[in-house]
């Protein structure tokens, strides 16, 4: 495996592979020569072992149609046992990845016009997830607090009752925060569903990166009757920078919400990981792929530390949320900008960044304004390059 130093020192160009967050520079930002820093994927390249895994399918000359070897189910159950939670091989469905995991859950356990719970400010397609499935959004905004964000148990409760919610989308760990609950946290919740006979969908894809002094819960993992009530989504798109290969998966210990589930992927012909996604997740979720893991969790937070010092030392009025999961860095501006249309303004003409815009996180409750989201998963050279582009713009 090759040294850290040579994997996550040096700048990686992504020139003519059609990676999503430059190609779309000028549609999102009005300009093409920003450092993309926005959108959940890693500018560092994907572990050595998992190409030679894709590479040693490709010497067969035949592609064709291919079934999922029981390989691959049992290393989701060994992976997910890592934290506590035992899942069964009849669980596991497939889906093209988690977001289109969730889609199919609102429409797979609520009817039209039913009421879908998101805790904003939160991952952007829970927000659309709903309405595009003709349900409505009801939002039980996180509460700031020193920093870190929190559960309002009683607003959470009241938006149930007031909306006879049916589904509650849960990010797990949360994104954009990073935040990772825990288990007392997310035992109230459960309570709470399941007193209003609420179905949980569990977004567990950042579970894998949490730094330590944190621990991931599994939400289905805490009782029987929390797990006869949720749906987990996950996948190691994230951890393992794969996003292209499409590779997502749910567990579902209900059998009866899983045939409803299963009702929804046959409607859209969902039924197997394509051939080199099941390669992939079979080689991510091995001894080598918790070694890769480590190292990685250990660039991300050297990063997260130069990025605190920076605005510690150039601009101390802008908070710094540090992650206690994920690479991603949830930046507050509100007391350097009052307005947020400026803020972009700054962001994007004069220091040059790409980064996820707050608003679109935050839904109607408007919790995401004066905020930014920043994609640390880059290398240390480009990440030198952006705190000298917000260092010239100051």
């Amino acid at each position: 495996m090759p040294d850290s130093s040579s994997v996550f020192s040096q700048a990686l160009s992504r020139q003519g592979t059609n990676a999503e967050k430059y190609e779309l520079r000028k549609t999102l930002f009005g300009r093409d020569d920003v450092l993309p820093m926005w959108v959940a994927d890693m500018d560092l390249p994907t572990p050595d072992f998992i190409l030679d895994a894709l590479k040693q399918r490709l010497e067969h000359p035949i592609l064709g149609y291919t079934v999922t070897p029981d390989s691959v189910y049992q290393a989701i159950i060994d992976w997910q046992a890592q934290h506590g939670y035992k899942v069964e091989k009849s669980q596991i469905v497939f889906t093209h990845n988690v977001a289109n995991g969730f889609f199919m859950a609102v429409s797979a356990f609520t009817h039209p016009s039913d009421a879908v719970l998101v805790q904003p400010p939160v991952y952007p397609p829970f927000l659309s997830a709903p309405p595009l499935n003709v349900r409505k959004v009801v939002e039980a905004p996180l509460v700031l607090i020193n920093n870190r964000y929190q559960i309002d148990f009683a607003a959470f409760e009241r938006a149930i009752v007031d909306h006879s919610v049916k589904l509650f989308l849960l990010c797990n760990p949360q994104n954009p925060s990073g935040r990772v609950w825990q288990r007392d946290e997310l035992q109230r919740l459960a309570e709470i569903c399941l007193r209003h006979e609420v179905i949980m969908v569990s977004d567990e894809i950042h579970s894998d990166l949490v730094y330590s002094g944190h621990r991931h819960t599994p939400l289905a993992s805490l009782s029987t009757a929390i797990a006869q009530a949720t749906v987990t989504l996950s996948s190691p798109g994230k951890t393992f920078n794969l996003g292209g290969l499409q590779i997502g998966y749910a567990l579902i210990a209900n059998p009866e919400l899983k045939a409803a589930y299963l009702k929804v992927c046959n409607a859209v012909s969902i039924h197997e990981l394509n051939l080199f996604a099941m390669h992939a997740l079979r080689a991510a979720y091995s001894e080598q792929g918790k070694a890769w893991r480590d190292r990685l969790l250990k660039h991300f937070s050297n990063n997260i530390d130069r990025l605190q010092t920076f605005f510690y030392e150039h601009l101390p009025d802008v908070k710094v949320m540090r992650p206690e999961a994920s690479y991603l860095v949830w930046l507050d501006f509100r007391q350097r900008f009052s307005d947020h249309a400026r803020l972009k303004e700054w962001l994007i003409d004069h220091a040059k960044l790409g980064l996820s815009d707050g608003q679109t996180f935050g839904g109607e409750s408007q919790v995401g304004d004066g905020f930014m989201r920043i994609n640390l998963a880059v290398s240390e050279d480009s990440l030198e390059t952006a705190l000298q582009q917000i260092k010239q713009a100051l």
